[in-house]
């Protein structure tokens, strides 16, 4: 069936630019409906991303509003309503559908008629048809003798001339191809979207985009042959394992440069139906045409007077640009400009400080007396585990009442914190050391805090409940007491303890293969910028004669602000999105939503829900909820959250550097009052970045830059001697 919404839609966008100024007869309340009806129908539903701002002008704002107004209409209909509109205003435009009913009803036929006059044989012996039986249909009997003859010649060679017509729209097949394209160093591979029709074989950009990139006639004598890819290595072509070799003939070589066409499909039976629709189409398209001759004295066309300029064109970076563009080759110079950038600084920092990588090794694998004390205590930290499992078996039984499995996994957990921390220190470890094992420690601790207090839940529940009939269920208590469970909730990138999670069938091995290599590069890349780039500030700093001035700590802030928000974006890749993922992986652990999209967050809370999601489940789980419950008010619920998570924050830091000025935890105790700030920020204005720019530039440029100078001040001061 032919695309009359298209046509008629192309008929009213034409009959629009024709008369645009002088007759258009559409009053401008209603021309803004028709640019976004002409937006939608054309690019589609508008980008948040493309929203004018405050300095982008009132015209820009309205004609985006417009646009956002009609989000999620289909293209077909936002057309239909675009030629509906043109109609309504302008009587002088009519759409071709409507002409051609009002064509076909200019004489009264009916379908059966047209059908005993082709049973009858040619429009001839239309004569001796009129005076044939009659045929008796629902309601009345034609009698085709009351017909005029030659109208009804004349009309029934219209309806064939139409239905010629209409056969053009017919799809054999279409879909996706990789067409090939000679160049100058070999072949070149691009998937492109195929269809064929009769008599042609057309070529777009994509799907989504109908940019119409070659068009091939095709007509008898036209070949096409499917063989296999033999040469399974060659570039470009290496992953296609059939070509679909498509000739045209020497009649249309002559016309056109093209003269064969190479196709990449990666099935037989697939490239098999290519070849069998290119056939079926050039058959139908009939005769090539002949070529006229050359007239004498007639002057031959010249390549070099062909027209280029043939239609109102937008340039590519002006806004008036419908399609949407994409700017990855900008991307890619900054990226250059950057890696030159950090070479050159690093080039600089090993010419004046030495390498920094070699100082590093050494300071982190010169291992003292008493570093190999937490060593030791690092390879123990599996006793608290299987102590937590004896203590809930034992809570399974009899002869342990609930109230002493409580405070036996209380003081049992409790000591699997604090023991480590007391070692830290007690001994005075080297920080390298030390840092891994209350890392370690503290997310078992919150594992281990998981469990049983999920576990004392069930234990209740199980003790009210009356005894189930039936066989037992692995995953509901006490069944799910088991070492094997314990273990496989230790190994899963996940702090909220569950009977049951989401796994996944099997572990892609090639997928977790690029993950692990992903990892290693990013680990490498944070190392190099904190060694080149953050140490020379660092030790600068430390060996300034006025490091606690206000302004030597301010110049040295800004100078770390970028280094350390890249190490920062580093860290947050390489452990939330790499390693987090590589455990789900070897585990088939299914949930895998480890963060959302915090860097859009224009609310400090959102921030804090949304970069950090396991933990964010445990502070709800066994803090918020369990204060809400307890009665207290949201907000002081959330005070405790935000309590809580200071106290550890500032245990992950003091504890390996064993300071005890409290920076951390000042830090994250601050970002309250910035989240009512920014709460107030999106109340008043909506859809505000101001609150995006408090986040960066509270957090990453000047909040952590800041804490790890002091922090370094503190521990080069206590070790003068190795610094």
């Amino acid at each position: 069936m032919p695309d009359v919404t298209s046509d008629n839609f192309l008929s009213a966008v034409s009959f629009v630019n024709e008369r645009a100024g002088t007759d258009l007869h559409i009053p401008d309340s209603t021309k803004l409906d028709l640019y976004a009806l002409f937006k939608q129908a054309t690019a589609g539903d508008c980008l948040e991303n493309d929203k004018p701002n405050i300095f982008g002008g009132v015209v820009k704002r309205a004609k985006w509003d417009a646009w956002y107004s009609h989000k999620g209409m289909p293209r077909n209909a936002a057309k239909e309503e675009y030629v509906s509109l043109v109609c309504n205003f302008n009587a002088g435009f009519e759409p071709a559908g409507r002409v051609l009913r009002r064509r076909r009803s200019s004489v009264s036929m009916s379908s059966d008629s047209l059908r005993n006059i082709r049973s009858v044989g040619s429009l001839n012996n239309l004569s001796s048809a009129s005076t044939s039986k009659p045929q008796q249909q629902d309601h009345q009997v034609t009698d085709y003798s009351t017909f005029d003859k030659s109208a009804l010649i004349k009309e029934v060679e219209l309806l064939q001339s139409e239905i010629t017509k209409l056969s053009v729209f017919r799809v054999y097949k279409e879909g996706k191809l990789s067409r090939c394209r000679e160049t100058m160093t070999g072949e070149d591979w691009a998937v492109r979207y195929f269809e064929i029709k009769p008599g042609f074989l057309r070529c777009y950009k994509s799907y989504e985009e109908r940019i119409l990139r070659l068009e091939v006639p095709l007509h008898s004598g036209t070949t096409c042959c499917v063989s296999p890819n033999y040469a399974g290595t060659a570039t470009g072509a290496g992953r296609y394992k059939h070509f679909i070799v498509l000739t045209l003939p020497s009649t249309e070589s002559k016309r056109s440069s093209l003269t064969k066409l190479k196709l990449g499909s990666d099935s037989v039976d697939d490239a098999n139906e290519w070849a069998e629709a290119i056939l079926l189409a050039a058959e139908d398209g009939g005769e090539p045409p002949k070529q006229k001759k050359e007239e004498k004295g007639k002057r031959k066309f010249d390549p070099s007077l062909r027209d280029f300029h043939k239609k109102h064109q937008a340039s590519y970076l002006s806004s008036d640009q419908t399609d949407r563009q994409s700017y990855r080759g900008f991307a890619n110079l900054i990226l250059v400009v950057a890696v030159v950038g950090c070479v050159r600084n690093i080039v600089d920092n090993v010419s004046k400080y030495g390498n920094f990588l070699t100082q590093a090794l050494e300071f982190s694998l010169t291992l003292e007396a008493n570093d190999y004390i937490i060593v030791a205590a690092t390879a123990l930290l599996p006793f608290f585990i299987v102590s937590t499992l004896l203590i809930e078996k034992a809570g399974t039984t009899t002869w342990c009442s609930t109230s002493a499995t409580k405070l036996l996994q209380s003081v049992n957990v409790s000591a699997s914190l604090l023991l480590p921390c007391y070692l830290s220190h007690s001994t005075q470890a080297n920080p390298a050391v030390c840092g891994p094992l209350i890392f370690l420690s503290t997310v078992m601790f919150l594992k281990l805090v998981s469990y049983a207090h999920t576990n004392a839940v069930l234990r209740e529940r199980w003790l009210t409940m009356p005894p189930r009939e039936g066989p037992p269920i692995p995953t509901s208590y006490p069944n799910n007491i088991s070492f094997y469970d314990i273990v496989r909730f230790m190994a899963f990138p996940t702090l909220c303890y569950q009977t049951s999670y989401p796994r996944t069938p099997f572990v892609r091995k090639k997928w977790l293969a690029k993950r692990v290599v992903e990892l290693l590069i990013t680990l490498f890349i944070q190392v190099v910028v904190f060694q080149q780039f953050m140490m020379p500030v660092l030790l600068q700093s430390a060996q300034a004669k006025n490091s606690d001035d206000p302004m030597t700590i301010t110049k040295y802030t800004l100078t770390l602000a970028v280094p350390s928000l890249a190490c920062w974006l580093c860290m947050f890749y390489a452990l939330f999105h790499l390693w987090l993922n590589i455990l789900a992986e070897l585990t088939c652990f299914g949930d895998r939503q480890f963060y959302k999209a915090w860097w859009n967050a224009t609310k400090l809370d959102v921030y804090w829900r949304d970069w950090n999601i396991p933990v964010h489940a445990w502070l709800v789980r066994h803090t918020f909820m369990p204060c809400m419950k307890a009665g207290y008010g949201k907000g002081v619920s959330m005070f405790i959250v935000f309590f809580i998570s200071a106290v550890f924050h500032e245990l992950l830091v003091s504890v390996p550097c064993h300071t005890s000025n409290w920076y951390a935890f000042a830090g994250m105790m601050g970002q309250i009052p910035l989240i009512a700030l920014t709460n107030v920020i999106e109340k008043r204005f909506k859809e505000s970045q101001v609150g995006n720019f408090i986040f960066w530039l509270s957090f990453c440029i000047v909040g952590q830059p800041l804490c790890i100078l002091l922090y370094f001040i503190e521990v080069a001061g206590k070790n003068s001697e190795k610094f």
